[in-house]
């Protein structure tokens, strides 16, 4: 069966089953005369779709900077119409942890420099904030299924900034794990109470500033003595939320610490 054939058995413009098959969703063969399709795959396909499972549309991004001096843009202008169309447009096909990690954070780290220039007053860098955590809070899901383990995210005593914690909390949402989010600034007594109230098995302190990743340190080895069977991750500036994903999944394997 030919690719434009097939789109139109599965009711969808030529370009989407072309898109299908370079996301490898739906095999084809290039031959001279374009694509080849199973027609057993493309009733396998019909059948997924009828049942909901709709193919995923990756969005392949080619200029991460650009994106984020878009968000940047946007946040300086105080255009939250702007920033969520835009926003709305990549997640429809993007992690939200790589949206965190390769628009939001630097679009947030150039509003931080603009503030410490002098160029933007602190009123203008608290929307910002506040824009980003509607942005994230719009597109935060959890799947369905048996989750990964318990988490809780906060930042240590004294970090204000809430938004690294929340971003942590979306990313591990979004990949399987049941979150209890804190927000900033929670006493370590608090927080390792809840976290033995609720079986954690993984808690997150992120920090936005040096000065609140060496709180989080210190802090970290504070819980650890009290929960021995819980793994404490600390998030400084400039970590990535792809890095905590890797070391939330080795905390969920069978002996991992």
């Amino acid at each position: 069966m030919q690719l434009r054939d097939a789109a139109e058995a599965l009711g969808v413009h030529y370009q989407t089953a072309y898109g299908w098959v370079r996301e490898g969703t739906l095999r084809a063969r290039k031959t001279p005369r374009g694509y080849e399709v199973s027609e057993n795959d493309v009733r396998d396909l019909l059948a997924r779709r009828a049942a909901g499972a709709e193919p995923s549309s990756q969005v392949q991004v080619r200029d991460w900077a650009a994106q984020a001096g878009r968000l940047h843009a946007a946040l300086v202008a105080g255009d939250e119409a702007r920033a969520r169309r835009d926003f709305a447009r990549l997640a429809a096909g993007v992690p939200l942890f790589e949206l965190c990690d390769h628009v939001i954070a630097p679009a947030l780290r150039r509003v931080g420099t603009d503030w410490a220039a002098g160029e933007l007053s602190i009123a203008a860098e608290h929307r910002a904030t506040a824009i980003c955590d509607r942005l994230i809070a719009a597109h935060v899901r959890q799947p369905q299924g048996r989750p990964r383990g318990v988490a809780v995210t906060t930042t240590p005593p004294g970090e204000r900034h809430a938004l690294p914690a929340m971003m942590a909390a979306a990313c591990l949402r979004d990949d399987h794990w049941q979150v209890h989010d804190l927000a900033a600034d929670l006493p370590a007594a608090e927080l390792i109470g809840l976290a033995a109230e609720t079986g954690a098995s993984l808690i997150v302190l992120s920090s936005a500033t040096a000065g609140g990743g060496r709180l989080a340190g210190r802090e970290a080895t504070e819980i650890r003595e009290a929960l021995p069977g819980a793994r404490v991750l600390t998030g400084r500036p400039g970590d990535t939320l792809s890095r905590l994903r890797e070391l939330a999944r080795a905390s969920g394997e069978p002996g991992g610490r």
